[in-house]
């Protein structure tokens, strides 16, 4: 060793490189989730649905998955999203097109960009979305509307859990946003409990008092006055005269 040219890399530049090379693994991934859909793996296109993991996915894709699952056979057992149960477990996102990608008509640079910023959505910076409208933006555009609970792109409201960032990998932000999904299930169970309690209760019966009365009223006085007037209008005009 030695005497030959050669360099022994250092352990601190072996660490380095390592850390270079996962972080490029890295943007390549979060690149991915931004421009494909987490379930076919092909590249996105309008309609786009997103979960409450922040998954991105093609509409169409995730229909013929719950077909599938709700084939006798069992199908539709991927588990990029087993928790999607129905459409109920998706909202439908507001994309806007990259002008830039759109203009150079070669297919380079993000399919969609912040429609606040115009920054690309390739991973490079985070992205997030609301579960309340739909809109898709970039978490800058966010911060830099302080203490608002207005949307920046449509100024519908909103709350703190339905902000739900863009492809996280981080393991405790994807355990909080599990919890949020959690939340939402029991509330829509919740409210579809009390509709159908209300809609079980029987119906009152208006069989006293109100218009039904009145009207039932009239009916037996004019049957009543029928009744009366049948054997005069039953008898002979000449005895009608006499009488």
């Amino acid at each position: 060793m030695g005497n030959d040219g050669g360099s022994i890399p250092r352990r601190n530049e072996m660490v380095r490189e390592k850390k270079r090379g996962e972080g490029a693994d890295r943007q390549a991934q979060l690149a991915a989730m931004c421009s494909l859909c987490a379930l076919s793996n092909e590249p996105l296109r309008k309609p786009v649905v997103g979960d409450g993991l922040g998954r991105l996915y093609n509409r169409e894709a995730v229909l013929e998955y719950l077909l599938e699952r709700a084939a006798p056979n069992g199908g539709g057992s991927s588990k990029a999203c087993a928790h999607i149960r129905s459409l109920k477990d998706v909202v439908a996102l507001s994309l806007e097109p990259n002008p830039a990608r759109a203009k150079a008509g070669d297919g380079t640079g993000a399919p969609f960009v912040c429609p606040i910023t115009m920054k690309e959505m390739n991973g490079g910076q985070p992205f997030e979305f609301l579960w309340t409208c739909g809109c898709v933006f970039s978490a800058q555009a966010r911060r830099e509307m302080p203490g608002t609970s207005a949307c920046p792109v449509c100024s519908r409201s909103f709350g703190p859990g339905d902000v739900v960032p863009v492809g996280p990998v981080d393991t405790e932000v994807l355990d909080a946003l599990r919890g949020r999904m959690a939340e939402r299930a029991k509330e829509r169970a919740a409210k579809a409990k009390s509709k159908g309690g209300s809609k079980d209760r029987p119906k009152r019966k208006h069989t006293d008092g109100g218009d039904g009365a009145e009207s039932g009223a009239g009916s037996a006085a004019a049957a009543a006055a029928a009744a009366a007037a049948g054997p005069e209008q039953k008898r002979p005009k000449a005895q009608q005269a006499s009488a």
